[in-house]
This record gives C-alpha cells, sequence and structure tokens, in this order.
C-alpha cells in the first residue's frame, strides 16, 4: 500500500465490496461498538454510516452478532415487563430489522438503540418486537428521512448550477435588456474639431480617432441613458456655442 494516498485507498475495493476505509471502520464497529458509537451522532451516522445491507454483504455473521449484541443490552437495560422471551426471539427481532429497514445505515439502527435506552420514545413497561420497530420507525421519520430531503435538495441545486450555460444566459439577459454591457473605454472628454458640420462628419471623425469605441457600443451606451440620435441642425448648434 506505500504510496497510495488517502483518496487512492477510499477507491480500492475489497473482496468484500468495502474500501479500506470502510473496512477498517466497520471492524471497528463490530470490535468496539460504543466506543466508536459514542463519537457518533445522529448526523454523522447519517451521512458517513455503513448502509446496513452493504455492511451484511461485507461480514454478515458479524453483523448479526453485534446487532444480537446490543439488543440483548438495551433489553436488560429498558427492564419492561413484556418483553422478549428467548434468543430466539431476539434473532428474529434483528432479521425484522434488517428486512423492514433495508435502507438504513448499520450506525443508524444502532443509533436508534441509543434512543431507545436514553427514554425517548414511549415503551409503557413493553418492549417487543413490534415495540422495537415502532421505535426504529419513528427514529427513520423524525430524523433519517429530513436528512435524506436536505441532501437529495441539495444535489438537486448543484445539478441545475452545474447545468446552467453562464455564456448563454448572459448573452440571453443581454440581448432582452435585462442587465448592461459593460463599458469597454473610460468615459472622457474629447471636444469636437469646429469644422464638423454634419452628424456623418463627426462619425467619421470619432471612427478615426475613437477607434476603441465600436458602434455597438454607441448604440449600446445611448439606449442606456435614453439618448436619441442628434440631428445635423444639433452638431451645428453645439459647434456655435
Amino acid at each position: 500500500m506505500a504510496g497510495k494516498d488517502s483518496s487512492q485507498l477510499d477507491k480500492t475495493r475489497l473482496a468484500n465490496g468495502l474500501t479500506l476505509t470502510q473496512d477498517k471502520h466497520l471492524t471497528g464497529l463490530i470490535n468496539e461498538p460504543r466506543e466508536v458509537m459514542a463519537k457518533h451522532t445522529v448526523e454523522t451516522a447519517f451521512h458517513s454510516g455503513l448502509p446496513i445491507q452493504r455492511a451484511l454483504k461485507a461480514q454478515g455473521p458479524e453483523v448479526r452478532m453485534l446487532l444480537l449484541t446490543e439488543l440483548e443490552r438495551l433489553v436488560r437495560q429498558v427492564g419492561a415487563t413484556r418483553t422478549f422471551q428467548d434468543q430466539t426471539d431476539l434473532q428474529n427481532a434483528i432479521e425484522d430489522i434488517i428486512d423492514v429497514f433495508p435502507s438504513l445505515k448499520l450506525e443508524e439502527i444502532l443509533m436508534a438503540f441509543k434512543h431507545i435506552r436514553q427514554g425517548r420514545y414511549k415503551l409503557y413497561s413493553t418492549f417487543t418486537t413490534m415495540t422495537l420497530i415502532e421505535c426504529v420507525r419513528k427514529y427513520e421519520m423524525e430524523i433519517t428521512v429530513p436528512q435524506r430531503e436536505k441532501q437529495h435538495q441539495l444535489r438537486k441545486d448543484e445539478a441545475l448550477t452545474a447545468a446552467v450555460d453562464w455564456s448563454r444566459l448572459s448573452r440571453e439577459l443581454l440581448a432582452d435588456g435585462k442587465i448592461k454591457a459593460p463599458r469597454k473605454t473610460l468615459d472622457r472628454y474629447i471636444p469636437l474639431p469646429n469644422n464638423l458640420e454634419t452628424y456623418e462628419e463627426v462619425e467619421n471623425w470619432r471612427k478615426v480617432h475613437l477607434p476603441q469605441t465600436t458602434k455597438k457600443d454607441q448604440e449600446s451606451t445611448g439606449a442606456d441613458e435614453g439618448t436619441d440620435r442628434p440631428s445635423d441642425e444639433s452638431v451645428h448648434t453645439s459647434q456655435e456655442h
């Protein structure tokens, strides 16, 4: 692995379908679930968690044992009057959670267990498979779904922004007159010679002495300032004064 940076390692797939980073994270979660989950929030569980189906495909028996162990601990801590009777009930509950919530992250399921343990959901002294499913569903609806919608909207906005042809949009706005073309030269006062008598003579003089000002620029400037093309009479008048 020498010589590979972290970005390359993240793209390298192992035989179990995970990247090196994902495999290391999953192994750490299986070996030290409490330490790893203590660092997680609902946001990090959603954004950086490993989908339960992918985790099962990579290390199925270990992931099932992790969930079973955490559920057993949860049952003891809840201390409900009506609860699971034996190991088979617990195993069936884990399989039901996997079937009912295939799109959740493994960390999200463990985070839902944590919320149950913290008393965020009313159990009424009953903690059965149906109660467990209801609690995990509440977690999904209240926490996961809003984050999915937010992520979807963000990706939609990014795709829309990337799809905008800004050059074309600028040209269309210019054509519609909704934005003004930038001036190519600084405005400055240059007096006209007194011997120019007609508008055509003025235009010819400007083309020679002000080559950087195009006719299109003149028309754009005139339209912006609300000025009309001066008549020959106005040119005579300005020169006489």
